[in-house]
């Protein structure tokens, strides 16, 4: 949905940077002669990946009250096409690899509800912006001002963050008898290692 969800969020290329160790300075001046002292090197700092996303992700959810699960880590591969089914066109089988490729660097989560109340319906959105608030906690930054677009007979609302190298979008939709939360963390080097054709097909 090109109109609401920009291509660059997706894929832009990962923005090259260091991080920086501060080391500390020791105690007085050496005398000479003395041997110097060894000093201990720092801890190198942990990479940010699927785990920490999937952990921030859990963690906001759950303390937002807002129920879901998140996808396995590991993706899963597209079953092997039927020859004699006519349904399965090229189309979709190459979205289906698509799929499982974008799988190797995304984490996936999603809570889906039946249809509930108005006064259910509220709580869901509140939940939903709650566990935003909570993504902001962890150390995600907004990307993109949170905004609300119609769908159909109901709205969506849609958020994006960023943290180190990944980009993360949120959505909750509430249309008729569709209540749902989303949420998807992409590796934007990862993601840019796919074409805007390949894109489009995962917009079917």
């Amino acid at each position: 949905m090109r109109t609401t969800m920009t291509r660059p969020a997706w894929a832009a290329a990962a923005v090259a940077g260091a991080i920086l160790v501060a080391g500390c300075g020791g105690g007085g001046a050496v005398q000479p002669g003395a041997e110097t002292p060894a000093v201990p090197s720092a801890p190198a700092p942990t990479a940010f990946g699927k785990e920490g996303v999937r952990a921030d992700v859990a963690a906001a959810t759950a303390a937002a009250g807002l129920p879901g699960e998140t996808t396995p880590l590991s993706p899963t591969p597209p079953a092997s096409p039927d020859p004699a089914d006519p349904s399965a066109t090229d189309r979709e089988r190459a979205r289906d690899e698509v799929v499982a490729r974008m799988a190797v660097c995304s984490v996936g989560w999603s809570a889906a509800d039946g249809p509930g109340s108005a006064q259910d319906r509220a709580e869901a959105r509140k939940r939903f912006h709650a566990a935003l608030a909570g993504l902001v906690e962890r150390g995600w930054k907004e990307s993109r001002p949170v905004e609300e677009v119609p769908v159909g007979k109901g709205t969506m609302v849609m958020a994006q963050y960023k943290k180190q190298e990944w980009s993360l979008h949120a959505r909750h939709v509430e249309s008729g008898l569709l209540d749902m939360a989303t949420m998807t963390a992409t590796e934007d080097a990862c993601a840019n290692r796919f074409t805007d054709a390949e894109l489009d097909l995962l917009e079917d």
